[in-house]
């Protein structure tokens, strides 16, 4: 009996969430994202759950991901702001892109990563900022950003 309620708790604890985000926080992806004003070169300029540094090429007709640490595939909407990427194993949902278009923060539900995207290598200290609390409501530690 002992084996077996081992066995549950060791299998339980694979089902759990990775540690990078509560999941009692509220989470939600924009509404308004425009995958056409979303295409073209990104860097990847901080992220949590993983090293930063991937240079992403977004595509729109067809909508395509491709990154250089991640590969690249093909692409879909499966809600607003809710992306199902072949070279990720895990929904990418756009939390936030500032007006223009130049930073935008991309995260999964399950909290495996997050990721800090600008046009430019570097993100404006006001547009991090802005990235910073993003995570923070979407229930990001935000002791693992790097």
């Amino acid at each position: 009996m002992r084996v077996l309620i081992l066995a549950v708790l060791i299998g339980l604890a694979g089902c759990t969430a990775p540690g990078n985000r509560d999941r009692a926080a509220p989470i939600a992806a924009i509404v308004s994202f425009d995958p056409a004003r979303f295409a073209g070169d990104w860097h990847e300029v901080a992220a949590i759950g993983r090293v930063p540094g991937a240079r992403w090429q977004v595509g729109a007709a067809p909508f395509t991901i491709a990154t250089t640490k991640d590969g690249a595939g093909a692409a879909r909407l499966v809600g607003p702001g809710r992306i199902e990427a072949a070279a990720f194993p895990a929904p990418l949902w756009v939390l936030w892109v500032d007006e223009g278009y130049r930073s935008a923060v991309i995260g999964t539900p399950d909290g495996r990563f997050a990721m800090l995207l600008d046009r430019a290598a570097t993100m404006p200290a006001d547009r991090l900022a802005a990235a910073r609390e993003v995570l923070d409501w979407n229930g990001y530690d935000l002791a693992g950003l790097r």
